[in-house]
């Protein structure tokens, strides 16, 4: 790509005066910021309050240069993952790395700016080897540059105006594979960082808007989809370099004085309005939340000791609303981090308390860095959520720390309900799941992969007065996409389609139930010399991932993967059968009309598989929770799903206690023997169940037994060996204070 006009002209940055270094910015606006209370001590809004016709035209000019980046961008190169789902952002950023504008997308990810910015300013990058206009800088470390995971993969650009480093231009997708051992982007398996593939630092890797040959050559060396991750490394640099273009377009037409002056006004108004939603929307006082994370992996390999071991990651949330409007989420508590791909990085787990703030607290601003100052958290060091140690692999964090997005979002919607706003109030899960690997063609030919599908669309759980919805929400994004097949099957030439549909009776039961969720199945077709695939999802089936429930709702369930070797399809096809849903596979299977020499369902991660001609994979994934005691769902919308096959007509009478009857192809409600049954149902809950003080008791007696399995009484050794988590702990089941797991 070649540089634009506006770029060439500007000079390059030699490293300027004490007040225009970035260094000096970083700490001044971190300083001013601490000291105010305000960003950067602005006070008065006073560019704003001066003209509040050109403040809004200036702020308009950066926001739709933005739009426009990820809008012609994904369309001048992009692998299908680029193009097709909302896993992408562009942004612009001020000189500390403070989104000032973003397009649609990955907004949240803007909180992992300031860290790369910061790390390059600690580090002396600023001297040598300088910053200079159109520079580019790519990272993907979540030590370094703030990263979530490997796969997550940014871009910064920055814009330079006399000699000043004013901006950065910014970018961020999540790249098809990012060579680890085990292949895709998001490996399951890592002991530490040294397995978490390429991992890189923020690093220059080209110069007046166009790459360095070595860097192609870096993406072919280092990942199996080298072409794929070189389309989205072009795709990114194409927008962010229309960004910077369009910056010194509106320094040239507002000045460069206005400009920074404007933009920090920007994100101090934003922060203002974040801080009022929270004031007017949420109810102060802490929100306390646990979530999981089944990592078992015992057995799966003896070469590295260390890492042969079933987990039972323990993620637990405080989140404390003040009067002031601000948020802490207290990670004390969470397991410490270990030998295996689940760890996660400060500058991450702050993408992941935006993810819930992005979507519940941030629609009537222009959506900024402000937010990010409005939210604090408290990070152990040690825990999975800040190792304190470089070598913590964090290849897929994004498996546990969607659980910190979830309990953050479910934090918020808990407080809006309670003030009142039943729109906005709804059980947050988000169980999603995807298949990785990688092969070799017919021709000899290498690839890696990700299928993204059941990423980009899942279900809305369950409002508090309506049933969510299937397909229609990205937790990480504003834009729901699952992709289109036929781009996923040129990608993946061996896996293909038979089915992507919703999968009926899969979702949270309740007074309302979550949206239903989706399911995929693939068919292996010319397999190559080699075909190998894997799962990396946020849940797995073995238990929830969120415990919690929804004013007696039930909570999602986790996602799953069957797979069905040495099968006889092709039989089945000439016979017009195939399956099209993960139950229709294992049904057929079960019914003997499917002869499978082998049928596997993981319920945890799916480890790698090498899948012949005939092989069937199939997952099932992303639906939301129920809201409500599934006994006082309306009987005739339980009919409603029966007759839509939405819900099963089996599951009316277990979950519902409605009775249905089937009269000319249709369910009707029994209303009498539905009043019996529920009240059959009611009474077996009261028999059943115990006195709360009755449970307490009797848990408390196999707390001080300490019989638990193994990984659990090590997940709670891990959660204990934090000071304030074993007080709480102590404090709940009153024991000694000798006490220890």
């Amino acid at each position: 790509m070649s540089a634009t006009p506006a770029l060439e002209t500007a000079p390059a940055a030699a490293v300027p005066d004490v007040e225009k270094s970035l260094r000096h910015k970083v700490y001044e606006r971190e300083r001013l910021t601490a000291q105010t209370g305000h960003y950067w001590g602005v006070e008065t809004l006073s560019c704003k309050q001066a003209d509040p016709m050109k403040f809004e035209r200036f702020y308009s000019r950066l926001q739709s240069a933005c739009m426009a980046a990820r809008e012609v961008a994904r369309f001048v190169a992009a692998s299908p993952g680029g193009r097709e789902m909302g896993e992408a952002v562009w942004a612009l950023a001020t000189a500390e790395g403070d989104s000032i504008a973003l397009s649609e997308g990955f907004v949240a990810h803007s909180a992992a700016f300031p860290v790369a910015i910061k790390f390059m300013v600690d580090r002396g990058y600023e001297e040598n080897p300088g910053f200079h206009d159109g520079d580019v800088y790519v990272a993907d470390d979540g030590y370094s540059c703030g990263a979530p995971h490997p796969g997550d993969t940014y871009t910064y650009v920055p814009v330079v105006h006399d000699g000043e480093v004013v901006a950065w231009a910014c970018a961020i997708n999540h790249i098809m594979e990012v060579g680890a051992p085990q292949a895709g982007s998001w490996a399951m398996f890592c002991v530490d960082t040294y397995m978490d593939g390429f991992v890189c630092p923020p690093t220059r890797t080209g110069e007046n808007l166009r790459q360095y040959a070595w860097w192609d050559e870096m993406w072919k060396r280092r990942t199996r989809a080298g072409m794929m991750n070189i389309l989205d490394d072009k795709m990114r640099l194409a927008g962010a370099a229309m960004i910077a273009r369009s910056v010194h377009e509106v320094i040239d037409e507002f000045g460069v004085e206005y400009f920074k002056l404007a933009s920090r006004e920007v994100i101090e108004e934003s922060r203002r309005v974040v801080i009022d939603n929270i004031r007017n929307w949420m109810i102060p006082g802490t929100y306390e939340q646990v979530g999981f994370r089944v990592a078992k992996f015992k057995g799966l390999q003896k070469i590295w000791e260390r890492a042969d071991a079933d987990n039972l990651i323990h993620m637990h949330m405080s989140t404390t609303i003040d009067e002031r409007g601000r948020i802490c989420n207290d990670m004390e508590g969470s397991s410490r981090w270990g030998y295996h791909a689940f760890n996660a990085f400060p500058g991450g787990v702050k993408v992941a308390f935006m993810l819930g703030l992005s979507g519940a607290l941030a629609y009537n601003t222009k959506f900024s860095s402000g937010g990010n100052y409005a939210v604090t958290g408290n990070l152990p060091v040690g825990s999975i959520y800040n190792p304190g140690t470089q070598i913590a692999s964090h290849s897929n964090a994004w498996a546990q720390m969607l659980q910190v997005t979830t309990m953050a979002y479910n934090a918020l919607t808990r407080g809006q309900f309670m003030r009142g706003y039943m729109e906005e109030s709804y059980a947050v899960s988000a169980p999603w799941d995807s298949v990785q690997g990688d092969g070799v063609l017919a021709d000899g030919t290498p690839y890696g992969y990700t299928n993204f599908e059941l990423l980009g669309a899942c279900a809305h759980g369950a409002f508090s007065y309506r049933d969510g919805q299937p397909a229609v929400w990205f937790i990480a994004s504003q834009l729901c996409n699952m992709g289109n097949s036929e781009e996923f099957e040129y990608l993946i030439p061996p896996l293909f389609h038979l089915g992507r549909k919703l999968q009926p009776g899969y979702c949270g039961h309740g007074k309302y139930r979550g949206g239903i969720g989706l399911t995929t199945v693939h068919w292996i077709v010319e397999s190559g010399q080699r075909f190998g695939a894997s799962r990396a999802g946020s849940a797995c089936s073995f238990m929830t991932e969120v415990g919690q429930g929804m004013m007696g709702g039930y909570p999602s369930p986790g996602a799953a993967v069957a797979v069905a070797q040495g099968t006889n399809l092709p039989a089945l096809i000439e016979q017009g059968i195939t399956p099209t849903t993960f139950q229709e596979l294992v049904d057929l299977v079960a019914d003997g009309k499917l002869k499978a020499d082998r049928l596997e369902i993981w319920k945890s991660d799916a480890p790698d598989h090498t899948l012949k001609d005939n092989d069937l994979w199939s997952q099932i994934a992303g639906t939301g929770g129920g809201w409500g005691d599934p006994l006082e769902r309306d009987p005739h919308a339980v009919a409603v799903d029966a007759n839509t096959n939405r819900v099963p007509a089996g599951f009316s009478e277990r979950i519902y206690g409605v009775v249905l009857t089937f009269t000319d192809g249709q369910y009707t409600v029994d209303e009498t023997a539905t009043r019996a049954k529920r009240a059959a149902l009611l009474a077996q809950r009261r028999e059943e169940s115990c006195p709360t003080a009755t449970w307490w008791r009797r848990t408390r007696e196999r707390v001080l037994a300490r019989d638990f399995i193994g990984p659990v009484q090590e997940m709670y050794r891990s959660s204990t060996s934090f000071d304030n988590y074993k007080r709480h702990y102590r404090g709940f089941w009153h024991l000694p204070e000798d006490f220890d797991l």
